[in-house]
């Protein structure tokens, strides 16, 4: 079997966060999981401890025939790494476009 043909390097800046819900009643340290297939890559924690923090971290991922979708996640940095919120951008909407500007809602 034939393994999947690579289509390129996805490039996500994610640039900030907006209300996110603050799990632990203290301060938290926000950073963004992304998730396409197999691979996890994740930005550097914000440096502005919040519910309203900033990244603006390059994030790459190889993107390969067949990919659906990637998981967007937010965890708190620290022992636990709490979730704080989640969503999905479908990748046909990214590829169609070259770019998606704008916001993903959480759950």
């Amino acid at each position: 079997m034939a393994s999947p043909r690579k289509l390129g390097i996805l490039v996500a800046i994610p640039i900030k966060g907006r209300k996110l819900l603050n799990r632990t009643g203290g301060k938290q340290s926000p950073y963004i999981q992304l998730t396409l297939s197999s691979q996890k890559k994740r930005t550097k924690a914000s440096l502005i401890a919040s519910v309203e923090p900033e990244w603006d971290q390059e994030v790459r991922l190889d993107v390969f025939q067949g990919m659906l979708d990637m998981g967007v996640s937010v965890f708190d940095e620290g022992k636990k790494n709490e979730l704080i919120g989640e969503g999905t951008l479908l990748l046909h909407e990214v590829i169609d476009k070259g770019e998606l500007d704008g916001k993903l809602p959480s759950t």
